[in-house]
């Protein structure tokens, strides 16, 4: 009977932990909306496009506006419309 408890105390902690290192991709390191770095870039906004959209970037364009700049980031989606979205270089959210 022990050696039966001591075989699963040895093998149960490593299937545990190899448990916690897979996690759904939106909680993968890099998939998340909320990693993307402020100021925005070019890069990142697309990035920012394309995570929120799940669509193909197109082109990503800086726009200013008075002192405020804003990237307009151009979508192929997936129902074939090509819209475009804007975002605030600077917190990231979308811009009507």
């Amino acid at each position: 009977m022990y050696r039966v408890l001591l075989i699963l105390l040895f093998t149960c902690p490593p299937l545990l932990a190899f448990a916690d290192e897979h996690r759904p991709y939106e909680q993968e390191p890099g998939n998340n909306i909320n990693e993307i770095a402020l100021p925005l870039t070019t890069h990142t906004a697309a990035e920012l496009a394309k995570v929120e959209t799940g669509g193909k970037i197109l082109s990503v364009e800086e726009e200013h506006y008075g002192s405020k700049t804003v990237f307009r980031v151009k979508v192929l989606h997936n129902d074939g419309k090509v819209k475009n979205h804007r975002f605030d270089r600077d917190s990231g959210h979308s811009v009507p």
